[in-house]
């Protein structure tokens, strides 16, 4: 979910029991905690490489809440007279999990289990934006102290609401099963929410040949296949994933496809993150660059756009060490 999603979350649920002011530590250590597991932003000032490495890894994980909780009840310590440093700490850390919970019902995942493995879970339900559940915060947030009624209408619209996207998620899992059957052996099937399409949904097919990326309306059931990529196998290609930048790629995403491309004098390996596209072309690409006599000569990491280059490895830079 994008920072504001995060910061109006923390501070409905903040608000279930509260009365939101920003005159209470407590209140605006929800609203830091929510948005501060993003913090690892500041890893962006040594360039994508690093940032995407670390991106919802140690700030998401709950070694990563304590330590960041620990810092805002620090600092807030600092302007407040009136201070309850255990409750600051509970509501910026609820703060803080709010956000890692969120972040796990989307595609991209949290390394939940942080620092014992890096693995990103994902339960893909979410969109980045979901209006449903801001809905509820901004309810929360503006109409003051509930009946308990009003708790069980609101706890039961976010349970009926994620229950329906799970069910409508594996009900078109089993329609495309249902389609893609006839013709492929077909191995696994992700289905993943829309960024911002609440009756859209995006899929991938992992088939024995191929992976098919497309998109599926939950109202109409039809399915609209965007790409068919071919799979490829070749020693150049395990070498690649070898690689300091193969390794990177292939823990950076779950699902990616493989592409060799042979010219006269080179050899072209090009791995691509499948799961997010922006007007039908995908973000993230990893390219390796091979002589004729299967040499890296360089290695690129492209994020976000094949126009923004991260040289990783050259053999010049190398040669020169």
């Amino acid at each position: 979910m994008d920072p504001i999603s995060h910061g109006i979350i923390g501070l409905g649920i903040y608000s279930l029991q509260n009365t939101p002011t920003l005159s209470s530590a407590a209140c605006l250590a929800a609203i830091l905690g929510s948005v501060s597991p993003d913090f690892d932003i500041i890893a962006r000032i040594k360039g994508d490489y690093v940032y995407l490495h670390h991106h919802r890894v140690e700030s998401h994980s709950i070694p990563g809440l304590v330590i960041l909780s620990g810092l805002i009840t620090a600092g807030l310590s600092l302007f407040y007279n009136d201070f309850s440093f255990y409750q600051v700490f509970l509501w910026a850390f609820i703060g803080g999990l709010s956000h890692t919970l969120f972040d796990l019902f989307n595609s991209y995942g949290v390394a939940l289990l942080y620092p014992f493995n890096r693995k990103k879970y994902s339960l893909s339900l979410l969109m980045i934006y979901d209006p449903v559940f801001m809905t509820l915060s901004l309810y929360s947030t503006f109409f003051g102290r509930k009946s308990i009624v009003q708790y069980y209408i609101m706890a039961t619209i976010a349970l009926f609401y994620l229950t329906y996207r799970y069910i409508d998620r594996k009900r078109l899992g089993i329609k495309l099963m249902q389609v893609y059957k006839k013709k492929y052996i077909v191995k696994k099937i992700n289905v993943m929410p829309s960024d911002f399409n609440l009756m859209k949904w995006d899929y991938i097919i992992d088939t024995d040949s191929h992976y098919i990326v497309g998109e599926m309306n939950s109202l109409t059931s039809k399915v609209n296949a965007i790409k068919s990529l071919e799979k490829v196998m070749a020693p150049i290609i395990e070498k690649s994933l070898k690689n300091q930048l193969g390794m990177y790629f292939e823990n950076f995403t779950p699902i990616f496809h493989v592409d060799l491309i042979q010219e006269k004098e080179r050899f072209i390996v090009t791995m691509t993150d499948l799961r997010y596209r922006m007007k039908n072309e995908f973000k993230h690409h990893a390219i390796f660059y091979y002589d004729e006599d299967e040499s890296l000569k360089k290695s690129i990491f492209h994020p976000f756009s094949k126009n923004n280059v991260i040289e990783v490895y050259t053999k010049e830079s190398a040669d020169a060490r």
